[in-house]
Order: C-alpha cells, then sequence, then structure tokens
C-alpha cells in the first residue's frame, strides 16, 4: 500500500484535495468514483515509504490482539452509535470530523477504538467500511454491505439511519419478553425447589435431606441447563455460525417469514437507492444484495448476480430465478423494465414488502408471547404433577412403614 495524493471534483464541481492509502493509483481513481468524485489528477506522495511501512507494521502488531479482544456491544448501543453517526453526518461537516465528534462520545470501547480507526481511513480517503469489515464481532456483514452501499451512492447519513432503525426494531420487537422468560425461570426454579418437598419434609420431616437434594443436586443441575443454554444461544451468535443459524431461522414458520421479509425488503430498497443514484445495474444489485440480513437469501442473489454478469439474464429476469420474490411483484419489475420505469417500480415493490414486514414483525411478536405464555403453563403443569405425585409417595411410603413395624 502506497499513499497517494489527488484532486477531484464532486457532483456540485466542488474541488477537493486528498490523500489515499491504496495499491496504485487505478485504484485511487475507482474509489473516488464510488464515492462520488470524479479525479483530476493522482500521483504519488512524497512521503517516506521506508517510515510508513514501519509505522503500518507497529499498528498491525498493536491492532492484531485487538481485534480479538474486542467485544460486540447490545442493540442498544448500537442503536445510539449509528444514530449519533448519521445525525453527524447530515450535519454536512466532513466525514473526518463527524468521526473526531464521534469518538469521544461512544462510551463502548470496542466501537470507540474502530471509530478511530475509521476516524484515520476517511482522513487519507479511504473507506470506512473496510474498517468495519475487519471487526466481524462488531459489525454484522450486512451492516458494513449497508456502509458501503452508502458510500457508493452518495447517502452515507441514510444508510446509518436504517442500521439504526434496524437495531431499533430489535429492542421494540424483544421488549416485554422479560415477564414471559421470568415467569418460565420461576416455574423451573419452583421445580428444583418442590419436587423433593413431600418425601423428606412430609411425612418424615428429614429438613437436611430436603436441603441437601435442593442446593446439591436440583438447584446446580438446573443452573448447568441454564449455562449451557446461555453458551448455546452465544456460540451461534458467533460469525462462523451465521450461515448455519439463518437456514435453521428460515426454517421456523412464523419467525422465518419475517426473516424472509426483512431481507427482500432490505435488498429492493437498497437496489432501488443505487438505481437512482445513477450505479449501473450490475453494481447495484451487488451493493444492495449485501445488505441482506440472511446469509441463505445473500447466495441465491449473488447467483442471480452471476446470471447476470454473464449478460444472459436480464435484471427482471433474476428476480424470477431466484424464487424468492412474489409473482406480482417479478410482474411490476418486468414491466418497468421494459417501459423504463424501472425506479418507479422499484418504489412499488419496495412499498410492498415493507408492509409485508410491519405484518410478519407483528405476527411474530404476537407468537413470542403466546410461545412464553404456554411454556409458563407447561412447567407449572409439570410442577403441579410432580407436586401431587410426591405428595401421595409421601403418605404410601409412610403407611407401608408405619404398618410394617406393626
Amino acid at each position: 500500500m502506497s499513499l497517494y495524493l489527488y484532486e477531484a471534483v464532486d457532483r456540485s464541481g466542488k474541488v477537493v484535495n486528498g490523500a489515499m492509502d491504496a495499491p496504485d493509483e487505478a485504484m485511487v481513481t475507482a474509489r473516488l468514483s464510488q464515492m462520488g468524485y470524479q479525479a483530476q489528477w493522482v500521483k504519488p506522495s512524497p512521503r517516506n515509504r521506508a517510515g510508513k511501512r514501519r509505522a503500518s507494521a507497529k499498528t498491525a502488531a498493536v491492532t492484531q490482539p485487538l481485534i480479538a479482544n474486542l467485544k460486540g456491544a447490545t442493540p442498544r448501543e448500537n442503536a445510539l452509535f449509528f444514530r449519533q453517526f448519521a445525525a453527524l453526518v447530515r450535519s454536512g461537516i466532513s466525514l473526518y470530523q463527524a468521526l473526531d465528534h464521534l469518538q469521544p462520545r461512544t462510551r463502548h470501547p470496542s466501537l470507540a477504538h474502530t471509530v478511530t480507526e475509521m476516524r484515520e481511513a476517511a482522513r487519507s480517503g479511504g473507506r470506512i467500511s473496510d474498517v468495519m469489515e475487519r471487526y466481524p464481532r462488531l459489525y454484522a456483514p450486512h451492516v458494513v454491505g449497508t456502509v458501503r452501499a452508502g458510500e457508493l451512492g452518495g447517502f452515507l447519513e441514510i444508510a446509518l439511519d436504517e442500521i439504526a432503525l434496524e437495531y431499533e426494531q430489535e429492542i421494540a420487537f424483544y421488549k416485554g419478553m422479560w415477564l414471559p422468560k421470568a415467569l418460565v425461570a420461576q416455574a423451573l426454579i419452583a421445580i428444583a425447589v418442590g419436587q423433593p418437598a413431600f418425601p423428606t419434609l412430609f411425612p418424615n420431616a428429614q429438613f437436611l435431606e430436603f436441603l441437601k437434594l435442593v442446593f446439591l443436586r436440583n438447584l446446580p443441575i438446573l443452573g448447568l441447563i441454564f449455562l449451557l443454554a446461555h453458551l448455546l444461544l452465544r456460540r451461534m451468535r458467533q460469525p462462523q455460525y451465521h450461515e448455519r443459524r439463518d437456514a435453521l431461522l428460515l426454517k421456523m414458520p412464523v419467525f422465518g417469514r419475517l426473516a424472509r421479509q426483512r431481507s427482500l425488503a432490505a435488498f429492493v430498497r437498497m437496489l432501488r437507492r443505487l438505481y437512482a443514484a445513477g450505479i449501473g445495474p450490475m453494481i447495484a444489485w451487488e451493493g444492495a444484495m449485501n445488505v441482506v440480513p440472511n446469509t441463505v437469501i445473500r447466495e441465491k442473489l449473488t447467483e442471480a448476480l452471476k446470471q447476470i454478469e454473464t449478460g444472459n439474464v436480464p435484471m427482471h429476469d433474476a428476480f424470477a430465478r431466484t424464487g424468492l420474490f412474489a409473482d406480482e411483484t417479478e410482474a411490476l419489475l418486468a414491466t418497468g423494465f421494459v417501459s423504463g420505469q424501472m425506479t418507479q417500480m422499484l418504489d412499488r415493490v419496495a412499498e410492498y414488502y415493507q408492509d409485508s414486514v410491519e405484518r410478519a414483525f407483528h405476527h411474530a411478536r404476537f407468537w413470542m408471547y403466546r410461545i412464553g405464555i404456554s411454556l409458563f403453563i407447561l412447567t407449572t403443569g409439570i410442577l403441579f404433577i410432580i407436586l401431587v405425585k410426591s405428595y401421595f409417595t409421601g403418605i404410601f411410603e409412610f403407611v407401608d412403614r408405619e404398618f410394617s413395624m406393626n
């Protein structure tokens, strides 16, 4: 990587000067074009390259252990981070200044660390999405893809707002779910405590035996079950298990529909924005497919892109070949392609899938509550059966013992 100086013109005709790390001059020109600038000239910087290599090696040595130690942020922390980021970018200041203002206001240490790197990338003319891509535990692939699409189309603040909105919707989806979780946990603890109650306390009054069974057997087993469930969920959130988790999610009746509709809505919405920004069909498709949260659907869109690149399949036919979209949306896109009104038809398709997302969201949330309450009723029933069984078992054992002694 070498440092290059450049002079470019933005879409309003304003001259911009800067520097960028890149392997060659062609890459600098290509990146400027993706950012919405037209390069006037590009030349190598007179900066000492040997010193730059030493600094890069030192930075890499420090960064590698940091990457391993960075921890992911909660949806609430991510929502606040991207909402602030979008507001700063929308204010009209440069991207470097926006990140410089954002860094001290970011409380999450891992996010603050990446903001520092993004600020340096913006200063040198690089893409902040390239920095985010190096931290998969912090930034999911579709989040990186959304930022990259915003950089490509020149609407970064809109892309950041959409990321913040996605995290806010995730918070809203799980809001209030603490009550069913608490009820189920309470019922499980009651089972652990109640299971040895009657055989030991009534009619034998073996209080120490009861405490031993509760605290040395039942509660440790229950704690181990909770721990294993937590570790399993945490493991499934790791980047290497995204594809397996997403494939399983799509097979679930209610929640799979929500994941599918969200992915398709994100794709069509971003495709429309890139298409309207003047990006070519293939580049727009590639940029839009990378914002899709579900990896299985993203792979199907990738296969469709390969068919478009061969030149044998037009864009509207590629929609049909994925097998993901509804027939009416495919008809609208075919009409838009033939009539030259692709942007307007993409608008209508985006509205269609956004409405589908809202319906699927409320339906899935309703089922979340229903499943939680059903589990509570199930565990309460199990507790009642255990108590009744242990009660009569204790009585029968008492009767058998007393009569056998007589």
